[in-house]
């Protein structure tokens, strides 16, 4: 198949819906499909809809002569002439990958109906949907109704460290060991990572107990970065708080070996690789109900799950697992246990194929 892919910016953006798209790209072309990427300069939500710059592809697009192309759904607002153009040009169907429905997370009143109205019109426009989870699908049924095009739910993989060799015997040691409670956030500083929640739970212990390192970005929204970097510095927790910047590869899996509990309090998320990746090596983690965390993580089993913002609830949990080590140790078996029941990604990349194949 000749297969056209349509994103913002580069395809190896740190991020884990760019992750998902890399890997899928990947996939197909060792399976001898022809892969053509079609990149739009990143903007905000207004610029695009305003510009849409998504119509300056179509004289490449209709040049590949494809038999799908991919529109990963956070291109949407760019997209709306070039899926009408193609729509009656075209004769290959058009396809969304979806990773998060911008209409579900937090917006001002006339924001959100302006998201939710777009979102609907942009799912009818297209032939087939990649849905990375059942919230995702749910939340799609929500805004397409009847009208919902053929779909297919992907689940990512947390199979992202095929040179690291994980040694489980090494865990029990590592999580009853005396010492500081480890926390790692694995996440761009943005608003909706919601970094500021688990400062705020460290103000209420004791400090010396805690030591946080956060792997991600911090220029992606850099207003809010220097706030969460200002909560930092106003509640003295300078020595307890690395950011360790952006983390890849085998510096990341690292970071995962070296930590006891991974903690992720967005106020969103449409699904959540890094929390697959955290119990691939043991490590509990505390999500949120907002959003797909639920699907990964079994409450008081392999983590745990607190309503968005409730940093006095994430201070408890902290704290528990600080002081009863065996608990840490019992969750983060289960951690384990739930990896192996997560799909590869080739099992992934796969069923995804097979949906195209049958679009084709």
């Amino acid at each position: 198949m000749r297969i056209g892919l349509v994103i913002y910016g580069r395809l190896d953006t740190l991020s884990g819906g760019y992750l998902y798209d890399a890997r899928l790209m990947a996939y197909l072309e060792r399976q001898g499909d022809k892969v053509t990427i079609f990149s739009i300069p990143p903007g905000s939500y207004w610029q695009s809809r305003r510009h849409q710059p998504g119509n300056r592809l179509i004289p490449a697009i209709e040049a590949a002569r494809l038999d799908v192309l991919i529109e990963d759904e956070l291109v949407h607002p760019a997209v709306f002439g070039l899926n009408d153009h193609l729509g009656r040009a075209a004769n290959f169907p058009i396809v969304s990958l979806v990773h998060l429905l911008t209409s579900f997370d937090a917006h001002p009143v006339y924001n959100a109906w302006l998201y939710r109205h777009s979102e609907k019109n942009y799912l009818k426009s297209v032939d087939g949907l990649i849905l990375n989870s059942r919230t995702s699908l749910q939340q799609a049924q929500s805004l397409a109704g009847d009208e919902l095009p053929p779909h297919v739910v992907a689940v990512p993989a947390g199979d992202n460290f095929p040179q690291v060799k994980i040694e489980p015997q090494k865990i029990p040691d590592h999580m009853t060991a005396p010492g500081p409670l480890k926390i790692l956030f694995v996440g761009n500083v943005i608003q909706r990572k919601a970094l500021h929640v688990l400062i705020r739970a460290l103000r209420r212990l004791p400090r010396d107990d805690y030591h946080v390192t956060v792997a991600g970005r911090t220029d992606m929204e850099p207003k809010y970065a220097k706030q969460v970097k200002q909560l930092v510095a106003r509640s003295g927790l300078e020595g307890q708080v690395v950011f360790a910047g952006p983390v890849r590869g085998a510096a990341l899996a690292e970071l995962y070996q070296t930590h006891h509990v991974m903690t992720l309090p967005s106020s969103f998320e449409g699904y959540g690789i890094v929390y697959v990746e955290a119990q691939q090596f043991g490590l509990p983690v505390i999500g949120t109900t907002a959003g797909a965390a639920r699907e990964i993580i079994t409450h008081g089993e392999n983590g745990y799950l607190i309503p968005p913002g409730a940093h006095q609830v994430l201070a408890g949990w902290l704290k528990r697992l600080h002081v009863d080590r065996n608990l840490l140790l019992t969750l983060s078996r289960n951690a384990r246990g739930a990896y192996r029941q997560h799909p590869t990604w080739h099992d992934t990349c796969e069923n995804i194929r097979t949906f195209l194949e049958t679009l084709v």
